[in-house]
């Protein structure tokens, strides 16, 4: 796949996205052509992957799709996990992220400044966390499946980044639930696809990440909530403020933040509000 662009891409994510997760992750190159790049266009390769949009591919297919699909990304992205230590992620980005926050006079956002304030007192804690590649935005577009529900792709990651565990998994809410008349709403199949999405995640990880997690779920836990409010709230460009705000996320957002991961809950729901 060829791909004519009016501003260049940032290659990094797709590569180390790639090595990581594989053929799931199309292969890309930038074609250098200095006649369209003094016009102005940059241009890609891509490899093609297999498959249609979740969102047309799960259509007239039932329930089950849905956690098909769960469960098959998780295996997936169970195999996300980056050398490294958390503690320039949690100095350089997340506090940074939540200063703006706090900082923000926002109507919208103000309601959320105590949880805010709280995280960012306790964020010192995700620094015994593993890293993992987190993709900036999962959605029925970006997930490609194959006829049996199985994820074959995931594609636009050029806005991905390393984050501590769990902060990627924020997007549970969305693939398991779903927005709906400007509602969030969980269908009924939504905690076999949430509860499976986690118990392959766990079993797909590397031992010595998994006792790590095991070892912290309450942290594990609270970084789930930490992507969660930060994912609701995205910065401008110039990662000095935030922008655009949807109030659909906005009003759910009570709700996810009070969520609790399977591992953590039990038998319990996993909200509480």
């Amino acid at each position: 796949m060829i791909q004519f662009r009016p501003e260049p891409l940032d290659i990094g994510p797709f590569k180390v996205a790639r090595k990581a997760l594989g053929e799931a992750v199309p292969d890309i190159e930038e074609l250098q052509d200095e006649g369209l790049a003094s016009n102005g266009i940059w241009v890609y390769s891509m490899s093609c992957i297999p498959g249609q949009t979740w969102l047309n591919g799960a259509r007239g297919k039932g329930s089950a799709a849905r956690v098909t699909i769960n469960k098959s990304l998780a295996r997936i992205l169970s195999k996300s996990y980056i050398e490294g230590s958390a503690d320039q992620v949690v100095e350089s980005q997340l506090k940074p992220r939540l200063n703006i926050l706090l900082a923000s006079a926002e109507p919208k956002i103000q309601p959320f400044h105590a949880a805010a304030k709280d995280m960012l007192q306790n964020i010192d804690q995700l620094k015994v966390l593993p890293l993992f590649l987190s993709h900036f935005d999962l959605n029925e577009v970006n997930i490609l499946v194959d006829d049996e529900c199985n994820v074959s792709g995931i594609v636009d990651w050029e806005l991905a980044s390393i984050l501590p565990f769990g902060m990627g998994f924020c997007r549970i809410h969305t693939l398991a639930g779903e927005f709906s008349e400007r509602k969030f709403h969980m269908p009924p199949e939504f905690e076999d696809s949430e509860r499976g999405v986690w118990k392959e995640i766990f079993t797909g990880v590397p031992v010595n990440v998994r006792k790590v997690v095991e070892a912290n779920l309450e942290v594990v836990n609270f970084s789930v909530k930490l992507g969660t409010l930060l994912n609701a709230f995205q910065l401008e460009d110039d990662g000095k403020s935030v922008g655009g705000i949807n109030p659909v996320v906005v009003e759910a957002l009570p709700k996810f933040l009070s969520y609790r991961i399977p591992q953590l809950r039990g038998s319990a729901p996993p909200y509480s509000k």
